[in-house]
């Protein structure tokens, strides 16, 4: 009994777990749960960082779709006209369009707020009207540029909030009955020595008043007529013949144009540069006085279509310059003009 006693006893003391062993299990089990609170910690603003730029970004995609939508349906509806001598008669015909296609340096619209890289205007049908319905290809003018301004004017009245500054992709919207396309110049024509209207100016009629915003952080927009698809790797094919330095206006005579005047482009290559919404709250505590555009694409940047590649390569390493970097996104496409009927014979 005393033998079977003793060997009850070395077994109940040799299935228990010294005070040294429970120290040492609580600190593994400490370890490893503070690694597992980290790693959590650290999957939780992967997954919230992610989040928020697929939602900042999911606007600039649907304002790109939109961009792209509408500039495959600009027209010029172009016909032929003849053209007469000093005997009125006729010497030949002529391609002729009372519409207007045009893409420039942003810094050409005078607008009142700073703006930056390109713009582009032109008329298609897409049946805006604020008088008439169910007149979906009534004319349009239609134009997209980037500005760097407040919120003023796009929040309700009741709204009392610090003003934000932020980069704005607009997009010109008049309606129908004040499309300025058809206007017969009768000023120009005044102030002009042989009495010929040379009204072009459309697209700055009321700028201000019929442009929102389409997308905020948008921080640059690139349009590049082309009359051929690039090929990669060639560079002779990544040069735009009909617009060499990004500019292209359908009512452009001079001799280097005069091929291509009054015909829409048959390709234009856009690209959109877009920053989230944390790297634009920095830029703008970073600008001090909030009207201070922050100076993130380098002058002299786009204006050669030969240069388009380095561009872009010269652009991504200044944003990643920044400390921290600024979370960017570049979306780029070729958009093709239906109702372009391309000819290089004058």
């Amino acid at each position: 009994m005393k033998h079977s006693k003793e060997a009850k006893s070395k077994q109940g003391k040799s299935s228990a777990f010294t005070l040294a062993e429970l120290l040492v299990s609580m600190t593994v089990l400490s370890i490893l749960l503070l690694m597992l609170t980290q790693l959590l910690s650290q999957v939780q603003q992967t997954w919230t960082n992610s989040e928020a730029r697929i939602s900042q970004f999911r606007e600039a995609r649907v304002a790109f779709d939109i961009i792209t939508k509408n500039l495959s349906q600009a027209t010029l509806h172009t016909y032929l006209d003849y053209e007469r001598d000093k005997n009125n008669q006729v010497t030949k015909y002529k391609r002729q369009s009372e519409l207007h296609f045009k893409t420039m340096r942003a810094s050409e619209l005078n607008s009142k707020h700073p703006t930056t890289t390109h713009a582009i205007f032109f008329q298609a049908p897409l049946g805006k009207s604020d008088i008439y319905q169910g007149l979906e290809n009534l004319f349009n003018a239609r134009g997209y540029y980037v500005e760097y301004r407040d919120d003023r004017n796009f929040k309700p009245s009741f709204v009392e909030s610090i003003p934000k500054y932020r980069f704005r992709l607009m997009e010109y919207l008049p309606p129908a009955e004040a499309n300025q396309i058809y206007i017969d110049g009768d000023k120009e024509r005044q102030s002009s020595p042989n009495g010929v209207a040379v009204y072009d100016q459309w697209y700055k009629y009321k700028l201000d008043d019929y442009s929102h915003p389409l997308a905020e952080n948008i921080i640059g927009l690139i349009a590049s007529p082309r009359e051929a698809l690039e090929v990669s790797g060639d560079k002779m094919k990544t040069y735009s013949k009909i617009a060499p330095n990004y500019s292209y206006d359908s009512n452009d005579q001079n001799t280097d144009f005069a091929l291509f005047v009054q015909q829409v482009p048959p390709l234009v290559k856009v690209t959109m540069i877009a920053i989230d919404e944390t790297s634009a709250v920095r830029l703008e505590a970073q600008a001090g006085s909030g009207s201070n555009m922050p100076k993130l694409i380098p002058s002299g940047l786009f204006s050669s279509t030969a240069s388009y590649e380095s561009d872009i390569q010269t652009l991504k390493d200044t944003l990643n310059k920044y400390e921290p970097p600024l979370s960017f996104k570049i979306f780029s496409t070729t958009v093709a003009i239906r109702s372009s009927k391309w000819s290089t014979t004058q």
